[in-house]
């Protein structure tokens, strides 16, 4: 044990050895934790006092049941025979206790390291809906979804990930509701990954997914335990990755990633307003640029005269070309994005909207940029920032370049093919086994939002054990009428 943990070159591995008193004599023992990831309150009271002042064996009770049924007072304990399950207890915060005459290790639940309170949502913030976001420990986050589903068919599976760091990682399902083939996909993606350290839930989300090398995300993920809770609901799964606030959603779907959690907590015209709303905004995210570098270049006989005069004269004395100029305002634009994500939260949104005032208006008085590009360039930023899943906004604007390369190249032509070529290719994408566009192609979901009364069944796409998750008449105080 000295040399698998280092000791004392790990100055915060704790060996303590001591003699436990049994009816018979006297034993020798030591344990075994890391100070700072065990909790030491717990292991002097509930391990080290009850077992240094002993207790009389029960008959012909072996040791081993003594410290295991009657001596260690831990709410949970197990006698472990592997060496590498003792270790990884260890590694998890656990205490391990070893006893002379005992075939097995006493791994305890110690855990106590420190971690983060719930907080409120940061990316996903909601008006109406519940305050509490995932943090970064597993069991808290499983807590935090067992709180609001209440099944006892809510199933958590442990699934470690690394050969190294053994990342612990939870698949959640309710069993009743999720279907087989689905669940046992996702088992197996997860336990057939094989690297030394996973880190994070987005290093899992690369492992697992269909294809890694398209913009377009194709597993959400969400901070929110109430979005995660009601996918359980309709019949997904959930997977929870130790160290990571986020957990991932699966299978996910293009409309997916337009749901925002504030349309689950408003009435259904409100929220299917703003569902529009967001479309609208990703849609002039994605082809505003594109569409008046075509114009620009190849298309001036749609604009009207009057306003073709009104953009050469805000032209006049720019030194570079149409979509040169464009290019470097959208540069600008991610520059300014991603600094002010850098910068401290109290000044980095003030810096943001100070930075982009300042450049703006300087670049217009130098005639670098016209005042027209700015606009269309702001709109397009605006339309993005709509987008309530950052992985969606992400892609969008690394797309927005893709979109506008092919306009300055062949105009509406140049537009229309990549649009079909995206389409065509996210026709036949899968995440787990759904079609990516299911809901958009009518196989399943909607793309408006219906009143809960009518969200009678679960979604077709995931074919769960059971279609229908509420009657059809759910008010019954109508009948009443």
């Amino acid at each position: 044990m000295i040399q698998v943990l280092s000791i004392p070159e790990n100055f915060d591995a704790v060996l303590r050895e001591f003699q436990v008193r049994f009816s018979d004599g006297y034993a020798d023992a030591f344990l075994v934790y890391y100070d700072g990831m065990s909790q030491q309150s717990l292991i002097n009271i509930n391990i080290l006092y009850p077992m240094m002042l002993g207790i009389e064996s029960a008959g012909s009770e072996s040791r081993e049941e003594s410290v295991y049924r009657r001596i260690i007072a831990a709410g949970q304990l197990s006698k472990v025979y592997e060496w590498d399950k003792v270790i990884d207890g260890i590694e998890f915060g656990e205490c391990a206790v070893f006893v002379d005459g005992c075939e097995c290790a006493f791994v305890a639940d110690t855990k106590g390291w420190d971690k983060r309170g719930v907080s409120e949502p940061s990316t996903e913030a909601s008006l109406s809906g519940p305050q509490e976001a995932f943090i970064e420990t597993i069991m808290s986050n499983i807590a935090l979804i067992r709180k609001i589903v209440k099944d006892p068919n809510l199933i958590a599976e442990k699934i470690s990930i690394g050969t190294k760091s053994k990342t612990p990682c939870a698949l959640m399902y309710i069993s009743d509701i999720a279907n087989n083939a689905l669940v046992s996909d996702v088992r197996y993606r997860l336990k057939s990954i094989e690297l030394e350290y996973l880190i994070s839930v987005s290093e899992a989300e690369q492992l697992i997914e269909d294809n890694s090398f398209y913009p377009a995300p194709q597993i959400l993920k969400t901070e929110r335990p109430d979005k995660a809770a009601s996918a359980l609901a309709d019949g997904r799964c959930v997977v929870i990755v130790q160290g990571s606030p986020f957990v991932m959603i699966l299978p996910s779907v293009a409309l997916d990633f337009i749901e925002a959690s504030e349309d689950n907590y408003v009435r259904f015209p409100a929220a299917n307003f703003m569902r529009l709303v967001r479309l609208f905004g990703a849609f002039l995210a994605l082809f505003l640029p594109a569409f008046f570098i075509a114009v620009a270049l190849y298309h001036h006989d749609i604009i009207p005269s009057d306003l073709l005069l009104s953009i050469e004269a805000t032209r006049e004395g720019v030194p570079f070309p149409v979509f040169v100029e464009l290019i470097l305002m959208e540069l600008a634009f991610e520059l300014i994005k991603e600094a002010s994500i850098r910068i401290p939260s109290p000044v980095g949104s003030t810096i943001g909207i100070i930075g982009g005032l300042i450049l703006g208006q300087a670049a217009v008085e130098a005639n670098i940029v016209s005042p027209i590009l700015i606009i269309i360039v702001s709109i397009a930023g605006l339309g993005a920032f709509s987008v309530p899943s950052i992985a969606l906004s992400r892609s969008i604007s690394v797309m927005r370049f893709a979109y506008t390369i092919a306009a300055a190249l062949c105009g509406f032509v140049g537009i229309v093919s990549l649009l079909l070529i995206n389409i065509f290719y996210l026709g036949g994408r899968e995440s787990f086994g759904t079609s990516y566009l299911a809901p958009i192609s009518g196989f399943g979901g909607n793309l408006f939002i219906r009143p809960m009364w009518k969200k009678e069944k679960r979604p077709e796409i995931l074919k769960t054990k059971h279609e229908r998750k509420q009657p059809h008449m759910s008010k019954k105080w109508e009948e009443r009428k």
